[in-house]
């Protein structure tokens, strides 16, 4: 018998170092520097924005910075044009767009910067495989110079998968153990799988019904907060993390499937119990 028991943006940003020796002339290298040409560039070499594939348009922003010259603090506008590289695995049209429709942009005159803006289409995004937009400045004009290290910029465009399956269904469980088989070898039931927040879900009665409706309800006075679990869904993948049941762990069945059918939305979620061995397949139909 047994006894009560429970998706970078990484950003890798470069910087402009001055570096002098204690001997330096100040009055010389201030004069130096009043007589060098304006230096533009890219604000960071590299970007990494994650944007959920929902088919929405995402805006993406970089600047291109003013970096130093001629009395920096009062600079005429500068027009500053760049290329697509011909490396880049992202197609203009599809991919992406410019939200100015022009590859050259104005720092306008006494500022030191201006925005670059461009579009990414989510619904063409590869999650596995991200494609990468390279940008080359090419010239600046107004005596200004493109700084050799500042000059490319290289966007990476990852993917966050939609995950959108809250909602009402029909769940079919087949139990490979617990305490009353061959009884209550199946059982079916609606059920709602509940949306928390994105990717993230609930289920109450885990078990598709042994605890709440089937003998474990009446036998161990289990119900419907006795095996209550959340669990992610994320790019068609089922997983979950520190839940339990009255008497321990509740995890993944080894080698069991957890996922999503994309073409059906149907939701296969294999379930085992560490305290006394119960597990079984939940399949889960959308009503």
């Amino acid at each position: 018998m047994k006894k009560f028991k429970f998706i970078l943006i990484t950003i890798l940003s470069a910087g402009l170092i001055v570096s002098c020796n204690v001997d330096d002339d100040p009055q010389q290298l201030e004069a130096d520097f009043a007589t060098t040409p304006y230096v533009v560039g890219f604000n960071n070499s590299e970007a990494a924005p994650a944007f959920l594939t929902d088919g929405a348009v995402n805006l993406f922003s970089e600047n291109v910075v003013l970096l130093g010259g001629n009395d920096f603090s009062s600079n005429p506008s500068i027009t500053v044009s760049f290329e697509v590289d011909q490396s880049s695995t992202a197609v203009a049209g599809t991919d992406f767009d410019f939200v100015n429709d022009s590859q050259s942009l104005t720092i306008a005159e006494n500022r030191e910067f201006a925005t670059l803006d461009i579009n990414f289409y989510s619904e063409n995004i590869n999650i596995d495989n991200p494609k990468v937009l390279i940008l080359n400045i090419t010239s600046a004009d107004n005596n200004a110079v493109v700084g050799a290290q500042f000059q490319t910029l290289t966007i990476t465009i990852n993917g966050i998968c939609f995950s959108d399956i809250g909602g009402l269904y029909s769940v079919t469980t087949t139990y490979a153990f617990h305490d009353f088989l061959p009884d209550f070898s199946t059982h079916t039931m609606d059920v709602e799988i509940e949306a928390i927040e994105d990717g993230l879900y609930n289920v109450v009665d885990f078990s598709g019904g042994l605890y709440t409706v089937g003998p474990y309800s009446t036998a161990y006075g289990t119900g419907p907060t006795s095996f209550d679990v959340e669990f992610t869904e994320n790019c068609g993948d089922i997983s979950w993390v520190g839940q339990t049941d009255p008497w321990g762990a509740v995890i993944p069945l080894s080698g069991g499937v957890n996922s999503v059918d994309p073409d059906t939305g149907i939701v296969t979620i294999s379930w085992y119990c560490e305290g006394y061995g119960e597990n079984g397949v939940s399949v889960y139909t959308p009503l």
